[in-house]
């Protein structure tokens, strides 16, 4: 039932959006358990000037969450962006935000999230190498910190990447594909 609510918030998000800087990535968690995969979104839109919208979700086995709100953005290349939504939880509200950074071939980009499940986040940087090759960072709060490789598909609107984490002194690894929905 939790699902169907963030579905429904997630599909009545999409519908007030056509696409801006956008993407949809699909990334795959390995520990030596196993593997568990994870859908991640962003989707933003432009509305005037400054200011624009923003849907966020997330969704994977057992747990799902969706949340928009509004985007400031005082430079081309910073943008503030503050949110609500839901999540699958007993208590299902969600607030989040996100700080991204970007200019010339380096971006940064910070999710804060808090809400029914508690604190979240996760920092992505990239340093774009060549038109194919970037390597930045990655850490999420419950999955580790590490070394980020990007390889972005020629002639594609697809990014390959690669990251080993350590969480608690354990190496764990996530791979992931995402597309860019420009």
């Amino acid at each position: 039932m939790k699902s169907m609510k963030v579905a429904t918030f997630v599909i009545f998000m999409l519908g007030k959006l056509a696409f801006g800087q956008s993407w949809v990535e699909e990334r795959t968690y390995v520990t030596p358990q196993g593997a568990t995969p994870r859908i991640d979104g962003l989707l933003t839109q432009p509305i005037k000037g400054q200011i624009g919208s923003f849907v966020w979700f997330q969704v994977q086995q057992g747990y799902s969450q969706a949340y928009g709100g509004a985007t400031y953005s005082p430079k081309p290349w910073v943008q503030f962006a503050l949110g609500a939504g839901l999540e699958e939880d007993k208590r299902p509200a969600r607030i989040g935000s996100y700080v991204w950074i970007g200019k010339a071939r380096l971006s940064a980009l910070g999710v804060f999230e808090d809400g029914g499940s508690g604190f979240w986040h996760k920092a992505e940087t990239n340093y774009q190498i060549s038109k194919t090759l970037g390597v930045g960072s990655l850490s999420e709060r419950f999955k580790g910190s590490g070394p980020k490789i990007e390889f972005s598909v020629p002639h594609t609107v697809l990014k390959l990447w690669f990251a080993p984490l350590v969480y608690k002194q354990t190496l764990r690894s996530v791979i992931g594909v995402r597309w860019s929905l420009k």
